[in-house]
């Protein structure tokens, strides 16, 4: 990224979420700052703005007095139309936290509302950062497998055995989460195998609960994408360790994605044609796309809204919506 302006105010909207921390590490490596915070929870509020040195903004609607240049909403998924609306309206750039809001409609009333005032809204689908899966979506788009048939991805975590991941919080409370936690990851490769393969179309999810929260914790989802290729997304919280796997079968070839290192395979290939490795994960790059934006530099990897309402509309269809 190239020298940005330096302190550039950003107002956030909400700071429940899990990976606040690494976006704050890179808004301040940027150059930005949180000069306002608005949360409903006053405590969290006035303790972020310690933290910050930041002022709080105790009405939304005053969003737009706060002379920020960008918003970034980290609330509870239930808030962000709410919380997104009211940043677009005062004609702020927004980052929001995935998924884009808590169901299909308030997703696509928010891409229309961005759409129609032109100003940008990106969310943090972070997969579209990673170098390996942008170089597999550049084998594809070069027509490396030919016709694409079938596709399966894997991200999943030990976050709800292991002591880093607090679930006791909103993300376990259906009215706050709107979703589960299969959703919670499996959101990421969903926008990732649409953004390489094209809209699903129609499937089905089976869900499951392990650990006893009022929240479903891993399950899977078949998938048929407009091309006519079948796809399997798996995710949760329950895995044995952090994963990210992924296999993409084309007539010519095959994508692979295990243990950290990716390979493209002609059919019938003793060896791999290509490698890569995959870069240790990062969830705070989901968020430099929209910094880059906010100063004019390169915007590789942001998300059309269009993009992130379409996660949304297949998750309801998919009947994960739990309120």
């Amino acid at each position: 990224m190239d020298t940005p302006m330096t302190h550039t105010p950003l107002v956030l909207l909400g700071g429940a979420h899990v990976h606040l921390p690494d976006h704050l590490e890179r808004i301040a490596e940027s150059g930005s700052r949180i000069a306002h915070v608005h949360d409903r929870d006053a405590e969290r509020r006035d303790r972020l703005c310690a933290d910050l040195g930041a002022r709080p903004l105790a009405a939304l609607q005053d969003v737009a007095q706060t002379g920020a240049a960008g918003a970034v909403v980290c609330s509870e998924t239930s808030h962000h139309e709410a919380d997104i609306s009211a940043a677009l309206a005062a004609g702020l750039p927004v980052f929001s936290e995935k998924p884009l809001a808590g169901s299909g409609g308030a997703a696509l009333r928010l891409a229309q509302q961005a759409e129609e005032s032109g100003v940008l809204l990106h969310t943090g689908y972070f997969f579209r950062t990673i170098p390996a899966l942008r170089k597999a979506r550049g084998w594809i788009r070069d027509g490396r497998l030919g016709r694409i048939t079938a596709a399966r991805m894997r991200f999943a975590h030990d976050g709800g055995y292991a002591d880093w991941l607090d679930l006791d919080c909103w993300m376990t409370d259906p009215t706050l989460a709107c979703y589960g936690g299969f959703v919670d990851e499996a959101v990421h490769a969903i926008d990732a195998l649409q953004w390489m393969l094209g809209a699903a179309v129609d499937g089905h999810a089976v869900t499951a609960n392990a650990l006893g929260w009022p929240v479903d914790d891993h399950g899977s989802a078949v998938l048929r994408f407009c091309n006519g290729a079948t796809g399997v997304v798996e995710a949760g919280w329950t895995d044995a360790r952090m994963r990210l796997e992924l296999d993409i079968v084309g007539e010519t070839a095959a994508i692979s994605l295990h243990d950290g290192q990716m390979a493209l395979t002609p059919r019938s290939a003793d060896s791999a044609a290509e490698r890569h490795d995959l870069a240790k994960l990062d969830a705070g790059t989901g968020i430099l796309p929209y910094l880059a934006a906010l100063h004019g530099t390169e915007r590789a990897g942001l998300v059309p809204p269009a993009d992130a309402a379409r996660v949304n509309t297949l998750l309801d269809r998919l009947g994960l919506r739990l309120n």
